[in-house]
This record gives C-alpha cells, sequence and structure tokens, in this order.
C-alpha cells in the first residue's frame, strides 16, 4: 500500500498559529469587561445566596434573625461586585445596590413566608404557604422597605469604598 501524505493548506496554518498565540481570556477578565457582567454575576448571588438563606430563617421571625442573614446577603453581594470592578464609581455602587435589595427582599419575603399558617385558611382551603407561593409573593410584591434599601446602601458601600485620588 502506498503512504498518503497530507499537507495542510497554508491559510489554515496561519490562522492555526495566530489563535495559539494569543492566549485565552479568563471567565473573570471577560465579566469585568462586559458592560453588564458584574450586575449579572451580583444579582445571580444575591437571588442565589438570598434563596438559600431564606430557609434558614426561624419560623417565629424576629427582627434580628433578619438582620443577620440580610447582612450576609449584602456582604455577598458587595464583595462580589467590588472584585468584578475595576472603577470605584456611582456606577459600581448602583451596581451593587440593585442586586442587595432584590437578595435581602427575596430572603425576607420566602423566608418569613414560608411554612406560615394563613389566617383565612378557611376561606381559602389552604393551610400553610409553602416555598413556591412565598416566592411568587417575593417576586410579585415591590422590593422597598426600610431594611432593603438599607442593605442595599451598605452593599453600596462595600463596592465603591475607595481612597480619594
Amino acid at each position: 500500500m502506498g503512504a498518503v501524505s497530507v499537507t495542510p493548506h497554508k491559510d489554515l496554518e496561519i490562522r492555526m498559529s495566530d489563535q495559539s498565540s494569543q492566549p485565552r481570556r479568563s471567565v473573570l477578565e471577560s465579566v469585568r469587561q462586559t458592560t453588564l457582567g458584574p450586575l449579572a454575576v451580583g444579582l445571580g448571588v444575591a437571588i442565589v445566596v438570598g434563596l438559600l438563606l431564606s430557609v434558614v430563617v426561624p419560623p417565629d421571625t424576629g427582627v434580628f434573625a433578619l438582620f443577620i442573614l440580610g447582612s450576609l446577603v449584602t456582604a455577598a453581594v458587595g464583595f462580589t461586585v467590588r472584585y468584578l470592578t475595576v472603577d470605584r464609581s456611582w456606577k459600581t455602587q448602583l451596581t451593587a445596590f440593585v442586586p442587595a435589595v432584590v437578595g435581602v427582599h427575596l430572603m425576607a419575603v420566602v423566608g418569613t413566608l414560608t411554612g406560615t399558617a394563613l389566617p383565612l385558611s378557611r376561606f381559602t382551603g389552604i393551610e400553610t404557604v409553602t416555598f413556591d407561593d412565598a416566592l411568587k409573593t417575593a417576586l410579585a410584591t415591590p422590593p422597598v422597605s426600610m431594611g432593603t434599601l438599607l442593605a442595599g446602601l451598605v452593599a453600596a458601600m462595600i463596592a465603591g469604598w475607595a481612597t480619594r485620588r
């Protein structure tokens, strides 16, 4: 049998060498260079951490428990946005403010409502609020309360804290 030799096309060889000479960007760098990357990641962290911590909210909800759990969501969002952004402008602070408000609102409403007995259960036929119903309630109500706004301000301070130049 004869040996078959294959010679690559010159254009293909040049394109392959051009691609190999450029280092690939890391995921972190691509998120940092994307306009809405830090906001999307901050919102993802806020939703995931907020819903995970909503399970920890005690049945007899106290202000102290909500304060501690809300602080954890706020810190997670604030430091995530701080790590993902390069500048410390008002845009960075707004990028941290919005996800923190959403995350703390989801955590507080879902955690407070899950498993509670409804006062009008004899009329509705529903005994307790399930996780799905609590999540739908949290998504349907506006996240404007003193606690959520305070959490957003703290996350904005964490993300935008920098020395003056």
